[in-house]
């Protein structure tokens, strides 16, 4: 029997088959823990959900009813009135301006058109300026200063 142990360990053929196998093997687990480490929060979730649900519809529902003053449950709180109320407040006081704008609107809309500029009117070009401009002067640069470098540049 230890012959044919030896003969079997020897195939490279069939040492490859099982390595691979080992390898589905393997990648089959990784993928079926993956799977439920995803799936059994869900499941969990799911049951106390459902629970927490069927909880509700059950026992407190019946307790509400069992207090038999529902209408005071169903009351607006002071609070959410007055918030009611400035929203509709806001809502007509923002109505009101929107007809206004348009009143305005249409009242600028008329017949008779913008006034046109004077004919010698010319725009400015956009690029640089056609006449050439001198360098602004350096920093510290006076007129004195410069009446100084004329005469000494005219004298000599």
């Amino acid at each position: 029997s230890q012959e044919v142990v030896e003969e079997t360990s020897m195939d490279p053929q069939l040492e490859r088959q099982v390595e691979t196998i080992r390898n589905l093997v393997d990648s089959y687990m990784r993928i079926i823990t993956k799977t439920i480490k995803d799936l059994v929060p869900k499941a969990i979730m799911h049951l106390i959900v459902s629970q927490v649900t069927q909880f509700m519809h059950d026992e407190l529902l019946a307790h509400i009813y069992q207090c038999g003053d529902t209408d005071t449950l169903m009351e607006e709180s002071q609070v959410e009135a007055q918030k009611r109320e400035d929203m509709l407040r806001m809502y007509h006081a923002c109505k009101e301006a929107l007809r206004i704008i348009s009143e305005v609107n249409m009242s600028t809309l008329g017949d008779v058109p913008p006034p046109l500029p004077p004919s010698d009117y010319r725009p400015m070009p956009s690029g640089p300026s056609p006449v050439p401009r001198p360098a602004p002067a350096p920093p510290g640069y006076t007129p004195a200063r410069r009446n100084e470098a004329f005469q000494a540049s005219t004298s000599s």
